[in-house]
């Protein structure tokens, strides 16, 4: 045998064991299931998030040109009537910070931006503000997207019959310590590219050491208007998550002490412990930027999930997380998460961060997107918040109501 083929072989062998051993590790990648809590209690306070305010208008210009590129026929006026709205999240602030009350991220998507294949082209992530929740309009005159669309030469494809057209999307965003901490998904982007846009430090270099079909960015930013380089905080590729999972609609929170991130995982390998469609995955953080591994992150528990009453096939599919005054609250949007798509909008409290109570009675039965509520004001017995609800159409609506705190306590009371 000549020393080329032995060469050969031995490389085999050697590929054949690291795929093995991938696979065994793949294999027993499952995320610590909590020991469930449960209880008959139902939520006793008067229930008031019911009604719209009004619907949003944003005045702003969608842009879906790639880095470089100023084409007009990519730009898009998505000023109402011309609405195509999608992922809000919302940082409210009582006093007002850099002028105004309300900060909130989204990505234009839907409406009139559509949702064929040049529709990602716009999802990316925009800052717009408001003093009255309905009138939204960017910080500064000359803000636009804060990251263009990638080129096709950053991005890469699912299915090889399918166009190069990497995204962004699922935007979240926290303030803690004087400064926004803006979290959103990369799909299909290559590694490289993550490099080239992102800071040059070692977090990166170690967390884009090869491509994955989503990465979870951070950027922060002391002001809203000036924003630092993008940083990786994980990604789809093992050991942050089975791989090539969706790790769908991350969301964090600063609870005082720590980082906290949720997100959906689909249930599409045998890495999960039952036969729910998808399932919220709870991770942790000290500095809000090296989360826990998929192994060491935990399945969140619902005590009750009133989706599977409406439609036995809905489950989580896009999640927004807020926490004040010791609470945690899930905004979820449910639906057939095998056809990628939610439906109906509910509300869910915890004081664990693990364990959830949903209040029955959805926010909005049909038709709505990834939402999100914050608090806007508390006492020692209430927290008023305010919600943008998104829907399908591209068309967001604001909305205020309350919470008491006694009635939640009683509700999670075991």
């Amino acid at each position: 045998m000549s020393a080329h083929v032995r060469k050969q072989n031995i490389l085999i062998i050697l590929l054949l064991i690291f795929s093995f051993s991938c696979s065994r590790e793949e294999e027993s990648l499952y995320a610590e299931n909590v020991e469930p809590v449960s209880n008959n209690n139902s939520y006793t306070g008067p229930v008031d998030y019911l009604t719209d305010i009004g619907t949003i208008n944003i005045n702003v210009i969608a842009n879906g040109n790639h880095p470089g590129k100023n084409d007009p026929s990519f730009l898009k006026n998505i000023n109402s009537p011309n609405v195509g709205y999608c992922h809000p999240d919302v940082q409210y602030f009582p006093n007002g910070f850099n002028g105004y009350k309300y900060w909130m991220v989204f990505t234009p998507y839907f409406g009139t931006v559509g949702t064929a294949q040049d529709a990602k082209r716009y999802e990316n992530p925009t800052i717009v503000v408001s003093n009255d929740g309905l009138n939204w309009s960017p910080a500064t005159s000359a803000q636009g997207p804060l990251q263009r669309a990638p080129a096709v030469n950053e991005s890469f494809s699912e299915k090889k019959e399918e166009p190069k057209q990497g995204f962004w999307s699922d935007v979240d965003w926290t303030f803690e310590n004087n400064k926004f901490s803006l979290y959103y998904r990369g799909s299909f982007i290559k590694a490289t590219a993550f490099k080239s846009r992102g800071a040059k430090n070692q977090n990166n270099v170690r967390k884009a050491d090869k491509n994955a079909q989503r990465t979870i960015v951070r950027q922060t930013s002391a002001d809203g208007i000036h924003w630092g380089r993008l940083e990786i905080a994980y990604t789809s590729n093992l050991p942050y998550s089975p791989k090539n999972n969706h790790i769908i609609s991350p969301s964090f929170v600063y609870n005082g002490t720590g980082y906290v991130s949720y997100e959906v995982e689909n249930n599409i390998s045998p890495n999960f412990p039952g036969n729910d469609p998808s399932y919220v995955i709870r991770r942790t953080s000290a500095n809000g930027l090296d989360f826990s591994n998929f192994k060491q992150s935990k399945v969140v528990n619902f005590i009750n999930k009133p989706w599977a009453q409406v439609n036995p096939m809905f489950a989580p599919w896009h999640i927004q997380a807020t926490y004040v005054d010791g609470y945690y609250f899930l905004c979820i949007a449910a639906g057939d998460v095998k056809k990628c798509t939610a439906d109906t909008l509910y509300l869910a409290f915890s004081k664990d961060g693990m364990n959830f109570k949903v209040l029955p009675i959805p926010l909005v039965e049909h038709n709505t997107y990834r939402s999100c509520v914050f608090p806007m004001t508390t006492t020692s017995d209430v927290i008023n918040f305010g919600a943008v609800i998104a829907y399908k159409t591209g068309v967001f609506k604001y909305r205020e109501f309350q919470l008491n705190k006694q009635k939640i306590d009683e509700c999670l009371s075991k």
